[in-house]
């Protein structure tokens, strides 16, 4: 027996998303995360499919990789920010150390709790030490600086990919146009002497 399915578990009707959704879903499904909003995706696609406007299939590929690469470089760039989030309890470790007479262990995991008695606290303790949070980034830079630095190289080449992408695009305008240019060229020839033609007969006619 066939299972019905329910109106509420109907999946997205392709036709119903955006035309570059539609025509670039020929190369799978956009490369989300858990998390990720795929409206975000879509809107992206669909800004970066409109100021490069694809003309053929070789140019839907080079936008579709784009658009993901992208993405990618967004990613990387929060997942970095995240980091830096969630190991500041660690920069403050370091920061407090020369800072208290007495172990102040339980300080940076309240803190990374957001207890309010531990925030009020490190703030204390900072300004009494002439130090902003950002002694705290710092510090935290310097405990993961080695999975920053893969971050930023990661960024880094898929920003390479996404301009050699663009390159390629570039590069298959500039060749399609100067294949097309001589006939048009020819077109615009074979139209004008049409032109001509009729203007003679025309004016043969009349006299």
């Amino acid at each position: 027996m066939i299972e019905k399915v329910r109106p509420d578990k109907t999946p997205r009707v392709l036709s119903s998303a955006p035309a570059p959704t539609r025509r670039l879903a020929l190369f799978g499904p956009p490369p989300l995360i858990e998390g990720e909003d795929p409206a975000a995706y879509d809107d992206l696609l669909t800004r970066i499919s409109g100021a490069l406007k694809p003309a053929d299939i070789l140019e839907d590929i080079w936008v579709r990789d784009v658009v993901d690469l992208t993405w990618e470089v967004l990613r990387l760039r929060r997942l970095k920010a995240n980091l830096m989030a969630a190991t500041a309890y660690q920069g403050l470790e370091k920061v407090l150390e020369p800072l208290l007479e007495e172990s102040g262990g339980w300080l940076p995991e309240e803190w990374a709790q957001r207890k309010p008695r531990a925030i009020k606290q490190v703030e204390r303790i900072l300004k009494s030490a002439g130090l902003t949070a950002d002694a705290i980034m710092a510090h935290t830079l310097t405990e993961s600086l080695d999975q920053f630095e893969r971050i930023e190289r990661m960024i880094a080449m898929a920003e390479a990919r996404r301009n050699a992408a663009l390159r390629e695009l570039e590069r298959h305008r500039a060749t399609l146009a100067n294949t097309l240019r001589p006939t048009v060229e020819q077109i615009e020839e074979a139209e004008f002497e049409v032109v001509d033609r009729n203007r003679l007969k025309g004016a043969g006619r009349h006299d």
